[in-house]
């Protein structure tokens, strides 16, 4: 009978080293299950992160669109010659407004010509409309791929071209009123193509300055 209650009193008994094993088991689940966890808040706030980015550069396409459409809209009602209706477009891996350098400059140069700064003032006059006015403005300058020749002794090179003509532009856009604190510039000379060069590295449509329009807090470079 003795024997009997032992034995009952031993069933689901288990060895220290059994014990020291299940102990070890569990403190593994539940640091398996601390790092999920961490994990799946870590990827949530990246998420929203995503989606407020998302929700912000949708937002300023949107704004970008409508000042497009205000420009042509104006073009088109004045049947002016300055930029053709549809010669004010986007470029759509940037979100900004292509402004070819052969309506701002002229050629090699960073000065402005008397056609450009018209150009300018109307964009101006919408940056510092109400419905604009939050935005940040980048003035991006670029160039093809062509050397520069006839103007090296002030361009050293195609980078320094482009930085020198969005600098241009944005003095010209601060002059014309638009506040300094929302313009910074980019100069990415011949690197961000529109479209492919010819086989001399040229391509007028490369040689621009693009107009892009940022919400506060994104003061970043081209995407």
């Amino acid at each position: 009978m003795r024997w009997a209650v032992a034995a009952l009193l031993c069933v689901g008994c288990v060895s220290i080293e059994q014990f020291d094993a299940l102990k070890e088991e569990k403190e593994r689940i539940e640091n398996s299950l601390y790092a999920a966890e961490k994990k799946i808040r870590q990827l949530e706030t990246e998420n929203e992160v995503l989606r407020q980015r998302l929700a912000g550069k949708e937002a300023e396409i949107r704004a970008t669109q409508e000042m497009l459409n205000e420009l042509k809209q104006e073009a088109a009602r004045k049947h002016e010659k300055l930029i053709e209706p549809e010669g004010w477009r986007i470029n759509p891996a940037t979100g900004g407004i292509v402004l070819e350098a052969k309506i701002l400059f002229p050629a090699g140069s960073a000065k402005l010509t008397d056609k450009g700064k018209q150009v300018l003032s109307r964009l101006a006059r919408l940056l510092n409309s109400p419905k604009y006015r939050k935005y940040l403005v980048r003035v991006d300058g670029h160039t093809d791929k062509t050397p520069v020749v006839k103007t090296k002794k002030k361009n050293i090179d195609n980078w320094f071209l482009s930085a020198r003509r969005a600098h241009s532009v944005l003095v010209e856009l601060k002059r014309l009123g638009v506040k300094s604190e929302r313009l910074f510039l980019c100069g990415w000379g011949p690197n961000r193509p529109i479209e492919p060069n010819d086989e001399h590295g040229a391509n007028p449509k490369n040689r621009r300055v693009e107009i892009v329009l940022l919400l506060p807090g994104k003061k970043e470079g081209a995407r």
